[in-house]
């Protein structure tokens, strides 16, 4: 049995995540994600983290909190990054996307071509009726 096979069949597990609630998981894995970006970038700016410390203005013990995967940053210091590292740093917050927020838009027309006047016409038409977002 190939290793390809071996995934494939593998038991499901929750043992990592057992006891964690979604915000707890969402959580860890935003800061993981923050944390290695930051380190990524101070490899590729081939620094040591007192190097990257006094390039950034901050103590090696706050890069090292930095990159643990757990400090949590406040949305100042993650612009102040990204500032001095040449990162962008877009916060967002949209409403959650389900099944049910899109309407199915179906028209029969040679190729699949739909005419950007149908388009437009037809998300207005959907947009003044507050249906939900437009797949």
């Amino acid at each position: 049995m190939g290793i390809q096979e071996k995934i494939k069949n593998a038991k499901k597990s929750n043992w990592l995540t057992k006891g964690l609630s979604d915000v707890e998981i969402k959580s860890i894995t935003e800061l993981a994600l923050i944390s290695s970006t930051i380190e990524r970038r101070r490899i590729e700016m081939g620094m040591t983290q007192v190097e990257f410390a006094e390039y950034m203005g901050v103590t090696q013990g706050m890069v090292s909190k930095w990159e643990s995967r757990e400090y949590n940053f406040t949305i100042k210091t993650l612009n102040e990054i990204c500032c001095k590292l040449d990162l962008e740093f877009k916060p967002y917050l949209n409403r959650k996307i389900t099944r049910e927020s899109f309407s199915v838009m179906h028209m029969n027309t040679k190729n699949n071509y739909v005419p950007s006047r149908e388009k437009l016409e037809w998300a207005s038409k959907m947009k003044s009726n507050k249906e939900g977002a437009i797949a």
